[in-house]
């Protein structure tokens, strides 16, 4: 079997280009919607709050970028979610990866480029609005290329993987269906840590009056290591993995 039928750039752009037009007009409303909260809660922040530097843009891009594009993940595959349009998606003249990569694409890349594109519109626009009303108030352009912009692109990589994994998954409400098990995972694993932490604490940490930190032992750096590892080096490829499987196995 020869690799075009696995992958084919030409094919893959028509996919992605299709995916476009069939969610275009979602996606505008759903950054109407975005820019729209954005924009009322940066004039109500400026009324109750007597700034005199304002400078909370890039702490907004952060918030909107990770909220809108976990959303916008949630909703790939939906096709798969009614009999019907589920048959037609599967039946596509595409791979299985072509499939999973037009999405990732567009929910990855394509998001935090036009996410981007539109915020520094936005932002000059409601800095440009401010002015007029909040005379006393020096208004910072946002820097997309300052650090706590890319700092939020890095997690928004890195997590938004899951959300892929539960579009292809769950029927409908994909978005708060993930974060119900990501919650349930969470205690779960938190009671698991717990438990299996608790007795070597107990048993080899040494505090005195004046300090007990458990972090501070090298056990927990050790493992608080770890799991830093796993978080930016494995969690987002293993739900890449999971969400090309998981849409195979729906073409079985």
């Amino acid at each position: 079997m020869t690799l075009t039928n696995f992958f084919n750039i030409a094919r893959l752009g028509h996919l992605m280009r299709m995916e476009l037009r069939k969610s275009i007009k979602g996606i505008f409303i759903a950054l109407v919607v975005i820019f729209g909260v954005a924009f009322t809660g940066f004039i109500l922040d400026n009324v109750f709050n007597n700034y005199k530097v304002y400078d909370m843009h890039q702490a907004s891009y952060v918030f909107f970028l990770l909220l809108g594009g976990f959303i916008l993940s949630s909703l790939a595959f939906n096709d798969l979610s009614s009999p019907l349009m589920r048959y037609n998606y599967l039946t596509l003249p595409a791979s299985t990866f072509e499939k999973f990569l037009s999405f990732w694409l567009l929910t990855t890349i394509g998001w935090i480029i036009m996410f981007t594109f539109f915020f520094i519109i936005y932002s000059f626009f409601a800095n440009t609005i401010a002015s007029l009303f909040f005379r006393n108030v020096t208004y910072m352009g946002f820097t997309p290329l300052s650090k706590l912009p890319l700092i939020g692109i890095k997690y928004y990589i890195a997590i938004q993987g899951i959300f892929l994994v539960g579009a292809v998954n769950f029927r409908g409400y994909a978005f708060m269906k993930t974060l119900f098990t990501l919650m349930i995972i969470g205690i779960v694993g938190g009671i698991i840590f717990y438990i299996f932490m608790i007795d070597i604490a107990n048993s080899n940490m040494e505090c005195t009056m004046e300090k007990c930190n458990p972090m501070q032992e090298q056990l927990y750096r050790d493992v608080w290591q770890v799991i830093q590892w796993l978080f930016w080096w494995v969690l987002a490829p293993l739900c890449w993995v999971l969400t090309f499987f998981g849409l195979k196995d729906q073409e079985v």
